[in-house]
């Protein structure tokens, strides 16, 4: 081998030494500005991340909020069924009531009718121009004609 060649060969290796600098600073670039990428690229989804969850949480309050309305309605509904309902049996005694005060009031204008018969029906010629009887219990003073 002479002086030349080992010249040839120390420069080729140079050079080889040299492209292989060349591309591993090159490949480290690319490395970086990927990684780069990636680190901007997960900032964004986080960003979107939190927004998201505090989207979440405003729907979900809302949601609550909602659902005690809801509950709070169904309260009074509820309340006020019970109420009906308690009216209507109110109603329904009193309606109970007033036939019981029907029958009996029934009851006692017929005792009244065969104790004094009433003379608009023609069957008592004891009748007054003014409307009152002779001997009438409900006015104590009768008077005379």
């Amino acid at each position: 081998m002479d002086g030349m060649t080992i010249v040839w060969i120390v420069v080729a290796l140079a050079a080889l030494v040299i492209v292989v600098a060349v591309i591993a600073g090159a490949t480290r670039t690319s490395s970086k500005r990927r990684a780069e990428r990636k680190q901007q690229e997960a900032y964004e989804h986080e960003k979107q991340a939190r927004t998201s969850a505090a989207h979440a949480e405003r729907q979900q309050a809302a949601a609550d909020e909602v659902e005690a309305r809801a509950r709070k309605a169904q309260a009074i509904a509820d309340e006020k069924s019970a109420e009906a309902r308690r009216l209507a049996g109110g109603a329904t005694e009193r309606r109970e009531a007033a036939q019981e005060a029907r029958t009996e009031s029934t009851h006692h204008q017929s005792q009244a009718q065969n104790l004094w018969p009433d003379p608009d029906r023609g069957e008592s010629p004891d009748h007054w121009t003014d409307g009152t009887r002779p001997h009438d219990p409900r006015n104590p003073k009768p008077t005379s004609h």
